[in-house]
């Protein structure tokens, strides 16, 4: 199977996750749209593992994204209240603000961690450093003393084992 496909098919999971989320958010139905988006990306993560195709920074991806929408979809069944007079009339709920804020802050930890996880703090990199000989490549003496006590191994030096090798 192409990659493409296996992209199709992948891709085809999440949108149709989302139709039927969508379509139960209209019903009004939260608890089933909440399984649904939970579901979907299940078993989106568990296809692209399957396919071999899953990539971490494409999950972090969809988990922002879906977390986004739910946190949307909470803040409009709990975080806002309309009430019957006068008409029109919405009343905001603290506790389904704070919740959806909270939600949030959640989905935007997949986001970061794509932006800032692979940096290491200066103190690990420095330390990573001074542990690593340095070479000044622009001059050739330090060069022809790396060079010096080794030689191309032959055919016969790989077969028999008694080599180092220089990495």
């Amino acid at each position: 199977m192409s990659l493409t496909m296996k992209n199709y098919i992948s891709y085809g999971v999440l949108g149709l996750g989302l139709l039927i989320y969508c379509i139960f958010i209209n019903a009004y139905q939260f608890i089933d749209s909440t399984i649904v988006m939970l579901l979907t990306v299940m078993l989106w993560s568990v296809l692209t593992t399957y396919l071999e195709t899953f990539n971490t920074q494409t999950f972090s991806k969809v988990l922002s994204i879906s977390g986004f929408i739910f946190a949307i979809s909470f803040f409009f069944f709990f975080g806002v209240e309309e009430v019957p007079i006068p008409k029109g009339a919405m009343l905001f709920n603290a506790s389904g603000i704070a919740m959806t804020l909270f939600i949030l802050f959640m989905s935007i930890l997949p986001i970061l961690y794509i932006v800032h996880g692979d940096k290491t703090s200066p103190i690990a990199h420095n330390e990573r450093q001074a542990a690593q000989p340095q070479y000044d490549l622009s001059s050739n003496n330090d060069i022809e003393e790396i060079d010096d006590n080794w030689e191309i191994a032959t055919e016969e030096d790989m077969e028999s084992g008694n080599f180092e090798v220089a990495a």
